[in-house]
Formats: structure tokens, sequence, C-alpha cells
């Protein structure tokens, strides 16, 4: 009996160790073929950081040559009132980057990207959940039902890291994520429907089937009230290319990365963050290690974090390298 525990504890141990290798040991390469694109909220550049969107958009269309947007719908402007809908500035949005020959993947549902992460309206937070869910899929059927028909969109991202506990938002729920999807599948079957996870602190397994996209996060710098400033620096550029390929032995295929930091990590609003503090976690010599990074990942699409703080540190701080450093960048990796 003594023999068989040690043999099998030998055999975990060299089970780990060969994944270790696997995920962790290696030389990185240049990728070739990657599409870079970036998340872009209107919310976040007009209430956060006090900006005319529009001008931010244009900025990054026509001066930097971005052509890959995620855009998340954030459901408090778009129907402050019960049935009651502003799609103005979304119609507006997904035009220009139409117009500029431009893709669009939108972010819909109770949780997108920007803080407070779950953007319902105040009328929607008085329901009791089962109402509120409810509500959701009407909202989500009337979002794939006005948009379905536009070319530029190229996928529909359900929910932003649901499994996730963070922000102002509902337990997670899985079953009723999964019914969201299906709804979206039914409403629209030629568009691949997908969702987001941690890049750095889940498996990657939560979904599984469920979903046809998995778009992950990557973070290099952030802080910890326990630890401080914390650098991912144990982890490589190919692990996310060889995690993604263990994972789809299970079921969990076309990987991306939907969200790579590009700017501070702060606990607190930007505006309320000394430049010196936000420097620290994001400065142009960590910005070029992340575009370094960025190219040796083997994953694409890539979509950056940022451009909105890029535009805010350029008009407003005095700051303009972040925004001329992306210029270069995204010049010499988009096709003409």
């Amino acid at each position: 009996m003594l023999a068989i525990l040690t043999w099998f504890v030998w055999a975990i141990v060299i089970a780990i160790l060969l994944l270790a290798a696997f995920l962790f040991v290696g030389w990185p390469k240049v990728s070739t073929g990657v599409t870079y694109g970036m998340t872009f909220s209107r919310a976040y550049a007009e209430d956060d950081l006090g900006l005319d969107a529009d001008a931010v958009l244009k900025g990054a269309i026509d001066d930097l040559g971005i052509r890959r947007f995620r855009i998340p719908v954030t459901w408090n402007t778009v129907e402050p009132t019960p049935g009651v809908y502003d799609f103005g500035p979304l119609d507006r949005d997904i035009a220009v980057v139409a117009d500029a020959g431009g893709s669009v993947v939108l972010a819909i549902g109770e949780k997108v990207p920007r803080w407070p992460e779950c953007w319902a309206p105040d009328w929607w937070k008085a329901l009791p959940r089962e109402e509120q869910r409810q509500k959701t899929l009407a909202f989500i059927e009337t979002l794939v039902t006005r948009y379905r028909e536009t070319p530029a969109i190229v996928a529909w991202q359900v929910e932003n890291e649901p499994h996730f506990l963070y922000g102002e938002c509902p337990i997670p729920d899985m079953g009723f994520l999964k019914q969201e999807i299906d709804l979206v599948r039914r409403l629209d079957s030629t568009r691949p429907v997908g969702t987001t996870d941690s890049g750095e602190l889940s498996a990657w397994l939560t979904f599984g089937r469920t979903v046809d996209t998995l778009g992950v996060s990557v973070y290099r710098v952030v802080k910890n009230p326990l630890i401080g400033t914390w650098r991912y620096i144990f982890i490589p550029s190919w692990f996310y290319e060889r995690k993604a390929l263990l994972v789809s032995l299970f079921g969990v295929h076309d990987i991306y990365v939907s969200e790579f930091q590009m700017e501070p990590w702060s606990d607190h609003p930007l505006t309320e963050t000394s430049i010196d503090d936000q420097l620290s976690t994001m400065n142009l010599d960590q910005m070029r290690k992340n575009f370094g990074f960025a190219e040796r990942m083997g994953i694409t699409p890539i979509d950056f974090w940022g451009v909105e703080w890029w535009y805010w540190m350029k008009e407003t701080q005095g700051h303009p390298e972040f925004w001329e450093e992306a210029k270069i960048f995204y010049r010499e990796h988009t096709s003409p």
C-alpha cells in the first residue's frame, strides 16, 4: 500500500512539473497576422474623464488607425426609463466605426466593461431578482434585434467576466448566463456569441462549450491592498497561447484577448489619483513592454484597454507620449 501511495504522489509531482514546464518554459517569438483592437467606453470618456467621447473615438480611428473596437452598451444610458430608449450615441459610435471600415464586438447584458461593471438603470434595481432577469432578457432582445442587420458588428459579448463577484452587481448566476447566450443565438445565428474571463485568475473552464469565443484579460502591473504593487513578471507571453491549447481539450475554443492593460491600475478614479501614482503602474517604459508582450502572445485578436486615458493624458495632463507611442504601434501593425 505504501509503495502504491508513493508511486501516486510521484506521478502527481511529475504531472505538475510537466504542466509547469509546458506553461512557463519557452522562448518568445513575434507573432504575425495579429489584429489589435481596443475597448471604447463612451461613458468612461465622458463621465469619468470629462472628455468629448466623439473626439476620442474619432482620434482613435483617424489618428491612431484603430479599426477593431469592443463597445459596451451601458444600459442606464440607453433605457433610463422603462421602455423609453435613447440609441443615439450608440448608433453614432457604431456608424463611425463602420464608416471607417472597422468592426465592433458589442458587449451586452447586466455587466459590461468599466466600473461600476453593472450598468442597469435605477428602475431595474428596485425590481425582484426574477423580474430583473426578465427585463434583462428583454433588453438583450431589443439590442440584438436592432443591430443584427449591422454588418460592422462581428460578434456579441454577453456579460463581462460574469463569474467574478466584482462591481456593483448581482451574485453571479451561470444558469442565467446560459439563458442570455441561448437567447442571443436564437435571435442571431450568423455571429459568434461569447463572454470573458480573467486571464490570470481563472482556469478558463467555467463556460466550456456554452460560448463560441472566450475573451480573457491580461494585466501586467496591479495593486493589492495587502502587498502593494504586484507585477506578473513570472507569467511569460506564451503562457496564454499554451493555456488556450490545454483548455481546447475541454471544448473551450477561439480564445482571444479582450482586455490588455494599457492604463494605470488604481482603486480610485484616475481623476482623483496623482499622476505620479498613475505612472507607477503605467509609464512609457511599461507601455512599450506591454506592446512587446502582446506581440509575442501567439493569440489573435488582442483588444487593448486604455485609449480614453491616453487621450486624457494628452489633452489635459501634458503627457502626449502614450498617445504617440500607440500611434507608432498601430501604424506598424495595421494593414493598409
